[in-house]
C-alpha cells in the first residue's frame, strides 16, 4: 500500500499572526512637537501688533515741544482652522476582532482606530503648518505667515509701505543657490537686525539638512552632543527623528513635511513668537465626547483633540477626531525663510 504523506495542503489550520499589527506609515510630527501649544478663545484668533511711531529728538535749551508721536496699534485676526479624521467600523468587524486570537493589536479594534485617527490628524496638521493658505477653514501655515513679505497675513496687507513692520525676512535668489556658512549666518543676521532677536530654530527637509551637514568638517559629529533643544515650549528631547545642527545659536532640524520640492527652503522661526492655539470644546453634545491627545507613535502632543461619536446608522459605529486650531506668528519680523536652496 502506498505511503501517502498528509501534507500541509490537506490540513485545515487557523491562520496565526505573530505579535501586534506593524504600522508601515511615517506620521512623525516634528514641528508640532517643537511649538508652544496654548488654548485659545472666542470666534477667532486675534492680537494687537504695535508698530514704531513714537518720537525721540534733540532739542535746544528752553525750546517748547512741537513734534509728537505715538506707537500705532493694528488689529490682526485669523479664522480658526477646522480639521477632522472620521472612521467607521461595522459591528461584525468589532465582534470578530474581539474574539480573534491574533494579531493582538486588533483585539481592541475601536481603540486602535481612535489612536490611528489621532495620528493621521496630527500628521495632516503638521503638513498644514507649512502649506496651509489661511483661507476658508484652513490654517495659515509658515508659507503664508513667514514665507511671503508682500501678502496679506491676519488681515494686514504687507505690501503696503505702512505695514513694513509686519513683514518677515524672505531671502530668495530666484535660482537654485548652494548654501554656505556665510549665507546662513547672513540670514540670521538679517532677522536679528529686523527684530533684535535671533531665530532659535531652522526647519528644513532631510535633503536640505544633509546639505547643511555637509558644510561641517566631515570628521565632526553632525548630531549635537546635547540631547535637548531649548524652545519656548521647554526642552525638547532629541531622538531618532530630531537630528540637529547648531549654527550661531540656531538649531537646524529636519522635518519630512518641510519638503518644498519647487523651491527647497529653510524656515527660520523664533519659538517665542510662534505658537499653536486650539479652541477647547464645550462638550455639550448628548453623544459620547471627550478629549484625546495627538500621538504620532513617537510620543503624545497635547493638542486638545476632541473625540465624538456620530449618530448610529445600522449595525456599525461612526466617530471622528476633531481639531479647531490655528498657527499664530504674532511677530513675523522675528522669522524668515530662505528659498531655492541648492
Amino acid at each position: 500500500m502506498a505511503d501517502t504523506i498528509q501534507s500541509l495542503s490537506l490540513v485545515t489550520l487557523a491562520q496565526q499572526y505573530r505579535g501586534d499589527v506593524v504600522r508601515q506609515i511615517n506620521r512623525r510630527v516634528v514641528l508640532l512637537k517643537l511649538l508652544r501649544i496654548v488654548p485659545g478663545e472666542g470666534k477667532n484668533v486675534a492680537w494687537a501688533p504695535e508698530a514704531d511711531g513714537a518720537l525721540a529728538e534733540n532739542y535746544s535749551e528752553g525750546a517748547d515741544a512741537a513734534n509728537f508721536g505715538s506707537d500705532a496699534q493694528a488689529s490682526a485676526v485669523l479664522s480658526w482652522g477646522l480639521y477632522r479624521s472620521p472612521f467607521h467600523v461595522s459591528k461584525l468587524t468589532m465582534d470578530a476582532a474581539a474574539t480573534s486570537q491574533s494579531p493582538l493589536g486588533n483585539r481592541m479594534l475601536w481603540a486602535r482606530n481612535l489612536v490611528n485617527a489621532s495620528a493621521k490628524l496630527a500628521s495632516y496638521l503638521n503638513q498644514e503648518l507649512y502649506t496651509g493658505p489661511g483661507t476658508g477653514s484652513r490654517i495659515a501655515g509658515l508659507d503664508a505667515a513667514i514665507g511671503n513679505a508682500g501678502n496679506t497675513y491676519a488681515g494686514i496687507d504687507r505690501s503696503q509701505s505702512g505695514n513694513a513692520y509686519f513683514r518677515p525676512t524672505v531671502i530668495d535668489p530666484g535660482v537654485s543657490t548652494p548654501i554656505t556658512f556665510a549665507l546662513l549666518r547672513d540670514d540670521i543676521r538679517q532677522i536679528y537686525e529686523a527684530c533684535g532677536e535671533n531665530p532659535d530654530i531652522a526647519l528644513c527637509s532631510p535633503s536640505v539638512f544633509n546639505k547643511v551637514g555637509a558644510l561641517f568638517d566631515p570628521t565632526r559629529r553632525q548630531v549635537q552632543t546635547t540631547d535637548m533643544v531649548q524652545t519656548a515650549r521647554g526642552a525638547i528631547k532629541l531622538d531618532a527623528g530630531y537630528q540637529a545642527l547648531e549654527i550661531d545659536g540656531t538649531m537646524f532640524i529636519k522635518d519630512k513635511d518641510a519638503n518644498n520640492a519647487a523651491t527647497p527652503s529653510i524656515y527660520y522661526i523664533n519659538s517665542n513668537h510662534l505658537e499653536l492655539q486650539y479652541l477647547p470644546s464645550a462638550n455639550m453634545s448628548a453623544l459620547p465626547q471627550f478629549e484625546v491627545e495627538a500621538d504620532d507613535g513617537y510620543g503624545s502632543v497635547p493638542l486638545g483633540f476632541d473625540y465624538e461619536m456620530l449618530a448610529k446608522q445600522g449595525p456599525s459605529e461612526r466617530a471622528e477626531v476633531l481639531s479647531t486650531i490655528q498657527l499664530v506668528c504674532n511677530r513675523p519680523d522675528s522669522c524668515g525663510v530662505r528659498r531655492n536652496v541648492g
